[in-house]
């Protein structure tokens, strides 16, 4: 049994095996990986539960799922995408972008609802403490569970979304992918004696989020792989060599969930110990569970911009029909890398950026720190260009620059102008 030492983020739930499914027949060597239905996909809106908030407030909780358009195939695998918001903010429409895109690549998609912190919070009511916070987070990963449920138990009965429940996959950012770790990797086991009573008002392990009269307490809730878009769990120890794999983006930088270890805060204020990405690969890598982690420098919590974002998208795309299809033997991603200096940095006034060799055009854009677009533009120079304060602002920045040859790898850099 693997030690448990519970804080905030115990998110305990249950891993379930299922019989060791076969490789997805819809696997080709081209769905998964591209774009095969570039229309806009089908989506439904459909309830799978209800329950009860923290401050005692009755909620329905939906799911908007995703179909590729003109798809007449079956058993497709299913990816559940979980919003983020530190469990205070945050709503499922928040994920339909990535649901649209691996949509369009042939997988079914949800994006989800679960609970969040609804007590007021400062400075109109008291800062929510750790017990109240970590109620939140069980109901939250109840509610996860229930969604996978919910879909297991239409492929065994309407069967209207044709999945393929060998394959349900969870991911999110940030709260969300903290559910979606959670809810793969802690066993029932785990629970220590003290959190019985909130397991018990709360329907126990697997939760009571369900459909009035309408239970899916007889399905399975088990997740096959997860996409962790900055997330963590309360300790990295809890992975064994049974866990399911997990493919990882974080900024070094992080100061919400910490890329290594340290406090995971909201707003802050810090909450609770948690182990980042950069301590659950190494961890998952000497158990030889498949996993991968990329990592953002100087990245900050979700200021990593679209082109961050595109490399996880295309990589977890990648890793997830690995792990459906087998292994691959081509790869589409960069193979070149163009050397940049960019000096002075830190600088009061001007910066320059150089780009060694360069022969493709590019797009250079930068965000501030709360990943807002403060400067773009598609130069011209091949071989580098300046960087002005007075067009930029004061500040900590991050730019990246994206290549027309998609074989050469973007650059990526922290600036400051004092």
């Amino acid at each position: 049994m693997k030690k448990l030492h519970i804080l905030l983020l115990a998110l305990t739930i249950p891993f379930v095996l299922l019989a060791q499914p076969t490789f997805n027949p819809n696997c080709d060597g081209e769905r998964y990986l591209e774009e095969v239905f570039p229309d806009e996909p089908i989506m439904t809106t459909e309830k799978f539960g209800e329950n009860i908030t923290i401050d005692g407030e009755n909620v329905e909780l939906f799911m908007d799922i995703f179909q590729p358009a003109g798809d007449m195939a079956e058993n497709r695998p299913v990816i559940l995408y979980s919003f983020g918001g530190s469990y205070i903010g945050g709503n499922r429409g928040n994920t339909h972008d990535i649901c649209i895109q691996m949509a369009k690549k042939g997988f079914v998609t949800a994006a989800i609802d679960y609970r969040l912190y609804d007590r007021t919070l400062p400075p109109f009511g008291p800062f929510p403490d750790s017990l109240s916070m970590m109620e939140v987070v069980i109901k939250a990963v109840g509610d996860t569970k229930a969604a996978v449920r919910h879909l297991r138990k239409d492929a065994a009965t309407d069967n209207e979304y044709r999945i393929d429940p060998n394959w349900i996959f969870a991911g999110g950012y940030s709260s969300g992918s903290i559910n979606s770790l959670h809810a793969a990797v802690l066993q029932e086991d785990e629970v220590p004696e003290f959190l019985q009573t909130i397991y018990t008002d709360n329907g126990g392990f697997e939760g009571n989020t369900d459909l009035p009269g309408d239970s899916n307490m007889d399905y399975s809730s088990s997740i096959q792989g997860v996409i962790n878009y900055y997330g963590g769990l309360n300790r990295g120890i809890w992975i064994d060599e049974n866990d399911v794999p997990f493919i990882s983006l974080h900024g070094d930088e992080d100061g919400t969930v910490p890329y290594g270890h340290g406090d995971a805060r909201i707003l802050i204020f810090p909450i609770v110990s948690i182990d980042g990405s950069a301590v659950l690969h190494p961890i998952a890598e000497d158990l030889g569970i498949k996993n991968e982690l990329i990592t953002v420098p100087g990245g900050g919590h979700g200021t990593f911009d679209v082109m961050w974002f595109d490399s996880m998208e295309v990589r977890s795309t990648r890793f997830i029909t690995e792990i459906i299809c087998g292994e691959l033997t081509s790869i589409d991603e960069p193979t070149q890398s163009i050397s940049t200096n960019v000096y002075p940095n830190p600088s009061s006034d001007q910066i320059k950026v150089v780009l060694k060799g360069n022969q493709s055009n590019y797009k250079t854009l930068i965000t501030n720190q709360l990943g807002q677009v403060v400067y773009q533009s598609n130069d011209s120079n091949l071989y580098g260009f300046n960087l002005q304060k007075s067009e930029i602002g004061t500040g900590i920045f991050f730019l990246n620059i994206v290549f027309e040859d998609k074989n050469i790898q973007p650059v990526y850099h922290k600036i400051v102008f004092n």
